[in-house]
C-alpha cells in the first residue's frame, strides 16, 4: 500500500507597510479585522517562514522538517543540487503601494556577500544586512490581476529619450557620454550619478523633473507611450520625497501586465512593483539588495555591484496549454521559464477524474478558484478550494484531479518545459 506523500498546507503570511489588506485575507477567506498590511503569503520550506504540514494524526510540522525526515522521498533525484532543501519558494504578493527598488543577486555574488557579512558578525536581520543566506534569487512573476512595476534596463535609446524630457538643455550634462559612447560601462556611470546625487542638486533635479512630468502628463492620451514611461514617477515622488529612486522609470520597462501573463526578473536585473496581485516563484532564498523608494535598510554600493546593466524592451511570457483528457476536460499551462531551480504550471480541471502526468519532482498544489478534489495513489482524497495548498512529495506514483476549477502547480527543477 502506497505509504501518505501528499500534506496539506498552512502557509504564512508577511505584513509589510506595502501589502493590501484585503486581497489575501480574500483569498484565503480569513478575517483581518485589524486591517494589516498582509504584503506575501509564502508557501514552500525556507526557515524565516516554512509552511506547516498537516500530518494524518492532525500534528503540524513545518515543511523543512517534514522534508529533513526523509529527504530522499521528499525531494527526489530532480533536487540533487539542493540537498535537503526545497530549491524554491512560492509567493503571492498583494501590493498596495510602491515596494523598493532592488536586485537579487547571482549565485556567486550571493555567496560572497553571505561569508563576508557572517564573517563581519553581521546579525542575521534584514534590516541589519543584505545577505540572509547564500542562495542567488532569480524570480518569475504571474499576474493574477493588472500588476505594474518596473524591471530591467530600457534601450539605450528610450533612455535618451526620457531624460531629454525631464533634464530639458541640460540632458547632456547626465547622458552626454551615453549619447556618444551607448554601451554597459556608460549605462552604469549615468544611473550611478542619477541616484547618489548630492542633496542641493536632487532636490532641484527633482523639482524641475516634476514639473515637466506634470506639463508631459497633462496632455498625455490614455495608453499612450508618455503615460507609460512618466505616469507613476509622480507618485512615486510624493510617496517617497526627495528620493531619487522615483526618477528609475526613466531608465527602467514599466510593465503592467495582464492576468495569467508571466515576467521573468533575472538576478542583477533592477526592479520595483508598484501595484496588484500576483503570483511569484523564485529560488528558494530572501536576499535582496536595496536603493531606494523604501524605508527599509539600503544598500547602494552593493546594489550597484550586482546590478546588471545590459538594456533591452522586456518579454512577457504566455504558458502554452495543452488539453488533457476526453473532450478537453482539462488543461495543462506550462510556463517556459528558464531557471534550474523551478517551473510553473496551470492545470485547469473541467469535469471527471483523470490523471494529470507528472514527473519525479516535489510540487506545491496553490488552488485559485473552483472546487476540486485531488485523489493520492494511496487512495486518499484532498479537497480544495479557493486559497487551498498542498505539497506533493517527489515520490507521490501520481494523482487524480476532479471537479472544476483552476489551481497553479509549482515544481522543482525543469520538469514542465
Amino acid at each position: 500500500m502506497p505509504t501518505m506523500a501528499i500534506y496539506p498546507l498552512e502557509n504564512s503570511v508577511q505584513k509589510y507597510a506595502w501589502g493590501d489588506p484585503d486581497l489575501i485575507p480574500a483569498f484565503l477567506d480569513r478575517p483581518n479585522p485589524a486591517r494589516e498590511p498582509w504584503a506575501e503569503l509564502w508557501l514552500g520550506a525556507h526557515p524565516k517562514a516554512p509552511s506547516s504540514a498537516l500530518l494524518p494524526n492532525g500534528e503540524k510540522l513545518p515543511l523543512n522538517e517534514l522534508i529533513a525526515r526523509d529527504t530522499k522521498s521528499s525531494l527526489g533525484a530532480v533536487c540533487a543540487g539542493s540537498p535537503h532543501r526545497l530549491p524554491f519558494l512560492f509567493k503571492m504578493l498583494a501590493v498596495a503601494q510602491p515596494l523598493s527598488l532592488q536586485a537579487h543577486p547571482s549565485k556567486h555574488t550571493a555567496l560572497r556577500g553571505y561569508r563576508r557579512e557572517e564573517r563581519a558578525g553581521i546579525m542575521l536581520d534584514p534590516a541589519e544586512r543584505s545577505y540572509i543566506d547564500s542562495h542567488h534569487k532569480p524570480e518569475f512573476i504571474v499576474a493574477m490581476d493588472r500588476f505594474e512595476g518596473m524591471c530591467g534596463f530600457r534601450p539605450i535609446d528610450d533612455i535618451l529619450r526620457n531624460i531629454r524630457v525631464v533634464a530639458g538643455e541640460n540632458w547632456l550634462k547626465y547622458a552626454g557620454r551615453l549619447a556618444r559612447y551607448p554601451s554597459k560601462m556608460e549605462l552604469a556611470l549615468v544611473f550611478y550619478n542619477f541616484l547618489s546625487l548630492e542633496s542641493q542638486e536632487r532636490s532641484q533635479m527633482l523639482k524641475l523633473a516634476r514639473q515637466r512630468i506634470d506639463r508631459l502628463l497633462e496632455s498625455a492620451k490614455p495608453d499612450s507611450a508618455e503615460l507609460r514611461a512618466f505616469g507613476w514617477i509622480p507618485r512615486l515622488m510624493d510617496a517617497f520625497p526627495n528620493d531619487m529612486g522615483s526618477l528609475a522609470p526613466l531608465m527602467l520597462n514599466s510593465f503592467d501586465i495582464a492576468p495569467g501573463e508571466g515576467l521573468f526578473v533575472a538576478p542583477g536585473q533592477p526592479h520595483a512593483y508598484f501595484r496588484g496581485c500576483a503570483l511569484e516563484i523564485m529560488a528558494n532564498s530572501d536576499n535582496e539588495v536595496r536603493a531606494g523608494l523604501t524605508r527599509k535598510r539600503k544598500d547602494f554600493a552593493e546594489f550597484m555591484a550586482v546590478l546588471d546593466f545590459g538594456s533591452a524592451p522586456l518579454s512577457v511570457t504566455l504558458p502554452r496549454c495543452e488539453v488533457a483528457g476526453p473532450k478537453g476536460q482539462g488543461q495543462i499551462c506550462p510556463y517556459d521559464i528558464d531557471s534550474e531551480e523551478f517551473s510553473l504550471a496551470i492545470i485547469r480541471v473541467g469535469g471527471a477524474a483523470m490523471r494529470y502526468p507528472r514527473y519525479p519532482a516535489p510540487e506545491i498544489l496553490l488552488c485559485i478558484e473552483g472546487a476540486l478534489q485531488l485523489r493520492a495513489a494511496s487512495g486518499e482524497n484532498f479537497p480544495l478550494k479557493r486559497g487551498a495548498a498542498l505539497f506533493v512529495e517527489a515520490c507521490e506514483e501520481a494523482y487524480e484531479l476532479a471537479g472544476r476549477g483552476m489551481l497553479y502547480r509549482a515544481s522543482a527543477g525543469n520538469a514542465q518545459r
